[in-house]
């Protein structure tokens, strides 16, 4: 519990001072939510490749793609190239990934429809297989509609 004298600390900080202990706050959430989102990220996509194996066993013209950038080395995480967009199409429908790394966010689009997005640094709830089986269900569900607009 504080003391009066911490509390009159506080009490007496301005604005500015305040947004900067915030901001600095939510750069370090935002930098311990990047690797469960990184993590979160890859069986996505390896849920996105299964999909696309299987769709291209069946001699469907599938299409995976993978954008990768070149991210620095900050904190624990070390720099290289990673995966910042993945994407697999069937004809005109699609689902994509995308993990921005400024804020620690994954966004999933599906079709046409608004993305989904899962905020690592704001819902520290989130697992990583709760965004691998939302991905795998639009996976399926991709399938579904490319089955029913053209059924092979």
């Amino acid at each position: 519990m504080p003391n009066w004298r911490d509390e009159l600390i506080d009490a007496v900080k301005t604005r500015v001072e305040r947004d900067a202990e915030e901001a600095a706050k939510h750069k370090q959430r935002v930098l311990e939510a990047l690797a469960s989102a990184e993590t979160a990220l890859g069986l996505a996509i390896e849920a996105l490749k299964f999909g696309h194996e299987r769709i291209a066993e069946k001699g469907q013209d599938a299409k995976f793609l993978d954008e990768t950038e070149e991210v620095a080395s900050d904190g624990d995480l070390p720099g290289g190239k990673r995966t910042k967009l993945a994407r697999l199409s069937l004809g005109n429908l699609s689902v994509a990934i995308e993990l921005d790394r400024a804020t620690a966010v994954i966004k999933v689009s599906f079709l046409e429809g608004k993305p989904r997005e899962f905020d690592f640094a704001r819902d520290r709830h989130i697992a990583a297989a709760d965004v691998e089986d939302y991905v795998g269900r639009r996976v399926v569900e991709l399938v579904r509609s490319a089955q029913k607009a053209s059924p092979w």
